[in-house]
């Protein structure tokens, strides 16, 4: 998670007296790294929110359920709707928790980035297929993945639009 550092820009005039006038004094404003963090933070908020979206839709192995779009698109919500998809015809649903730990490895432009590269190790070891009827189909836990991730920023907001997840123990 990055730190928010704030820093106080103002102006010294030399040639000008002090002055107790409120609209001649210096403006404090967020340096651009307030831009960049906000970013970062959104572009997180995000990936978690999609796992999120995926653990809650895969209950009932719906792709359509609107919260998958509100947090991915472009190729992150075709894999997701993709997979889902192919459990549901199958009469197979998912149950369980997807943890993530994800940390940020890239952001551009630097100073108001509009791209955010994530990097995590998905653990969905307690995240398990069932059949429809609710018995367990695959108790074989899953693992602790490594994954990358693409975050973009769009007019629907920062949403996950690619990202890879390798096979379990892998980080």
């Amino acid at each position: 998670m990055s730190v928010l550092a704030l820093a106080a820009a103002g102006c010294s005039d030399t040639t000008s007296p002090a002055s107790d006038d409120p609209a001649s004094a210096p403006s404090l404003s967020a340096p651009p790294q307030s831009m960049r963090s906000a970013a970062e933070a959104q572009a997180l908020a995000a990936w978690q929110g999609m796992w999120q979206a995926y653990a809650r839709a895969g209950l009932t192995a719906n792709s359509a359920d609107p919260d998958l779009a509100r947090y991915a698109r472009d190729r992150a919500l075709a894999t997701l709707t993709a997979g889902l998809k192919s459990y549901k015809d199958k009469g197979q649903v998912l149950k369980g928790e997807i943890v993530t730990d994800p940390r940020v490895s890239n952001a551009t432009p630097d100073v108001d980035p509009t791209t955010v590269t994530i990097t995590d190790c998905v653990d969905d070891s307690r995240f398990l297929v069932y059949k429809a009827s609710g018995e367990l189909l695959n108790d074989i836990p899953g693992g602790r993945r490594s994954a990358l991730a693409t975050v973009t920023k769009s007019n629907g907001g920062w949403k996950v639009s690619s990202f890879g997840v390798q096979d379990p123990d892998t980080c």
